[in-house]
């Protein structure tokens, strides 16, 4: 289990810190999954290994806990990005990278989840249907949906 462990940590730790949107946070979530995890382990009365999607569903649920209902409107302080620099290459991915996450962090928490499960940590659908308890022929129409809605959101902040 702790070379389970230790291949599956650094993924899930991004999985989560993309979802909830805050690396702090995420790594207290993260060991807090696999605690979950490894703890059903020891209670089942077989000696089957860590499955990926049992850790995805547990920090799904958790990163869900974890997320309070956010005010519409609480003014938040608004964090002046530098230009300069800009047409270097590195530049223009961290614009890029910054926006993405944004775009992320502006869709509904169960699309998220989807998109980064299944786009970012590649999990099959049978996996996902798995982790996120939605039929696999609904998943890929919610996907599609999903995928869709990221794309307008993403469209609309960039600049």
């Amino acid at each position: 289990m702790e070379r389970e462990f230790y291949s599956d940590f650094p993924l899930v730790l991004n999985y989560v810190g993309r979802l909830v949107d805050d690396i702090d946070g995420a790594v207290s979530i993260t060991c807090a999954a696999f605690r979950q995890v490894g703890d059903s382990l020891r209670h089942r009365p077989t000696r089957e290994g860590l499955r990926r999607a049992d850790v995805f569903r547990a920090a799904t649920e958790l990163s869900r806990q974890a997320l309070k209902p956010r005010r519409w409107f609480r003014r938040h302080r608004a964090t002046q990005m530098s230009l300069e620099g800009f047409p270097q290459a590195e530049a223009r991915r961290a614009l890029r990278r910054d926006t993405v996450q944004r775009a992320l962090t502006a869709l509904p928490f169960e699309a998220r989840a989807m998109v980064l499960l299944r786009d970012f940590v590649k999990l099959s659908y049978e996996e996902l249907s798995d982790v996120v308890d939605i039929a696999p022929r609904k998943l890929e129409h919610a996907l599609d949906r999903s995928r869709a809605e990221l794309g307008e959101i993403y469209d609309y902040i960039k600049f």
